[in-house]
């Protein structure tokens, strides 16, 4: 048996070595170098870039951002940890940072805390990318 089943997994490698299109071509170190300058100096400028990384090179890498951070984000923030970071989060998404201040249920504390911590938060479109999951509350990420 253990011969039959050696001799078909050598049958079928050998069938899909034999049926590939695809043919090894050798490179010569000229073709390496005939591109125009005008395209690799383009090249050097370009510089593999996505979605979040865009977003990290703005303020959203220096503020909290309202729409997109988990819970343990605002741990560095006092009086933010985790009663209004609770309320925050699930009253997002917000269209400004403004908003925040108008959370229902808010007392007098609460209030002057978020006033003080305005200029530290950010607002920018909610992406999937930065909530782990869609979980803004318990991610995984722990520090």
């Amino acid at each position: 048996m253990k011969q039959l089943v050696g001799l078909l997994v050598a049958l079928a490698v050998l069938l899909g070595w034999v049926s590939s299109p695809a043919v090894a071509q050798p490179i010569s170190g000229a073709d390496l170098f005939s591109a125009p300058i005008e395209t690799m100096a383009w090249l050097a400028k370009v510089s593999p870039q996505n979605a979040v990384d865009a977003k990290l090179n703005t303020e959203y890498g220096a503020k909290l951002d309202l729409n997109n951070a988990n819970v343990q984000g605002f741990r560095k923030f006092p009086g933010l940890y985790p009663t209004l970071a609770r309320k925050i989060l699930l009253n997002a998404p917000y269209d400004s940072v403004d908003d925040v201040l108008d959370l229902p249920g808010l007392s007098d504390q609460q209030l002057n805390i978020l006033k003080a911590n305005l200029d530290n938060f950010t607002v920018t479109v909610p992406d999937s990318a930065f909530t782990e999951g869609g979980d803004r509350f318990n991610n995984g990420v722990y520090k």
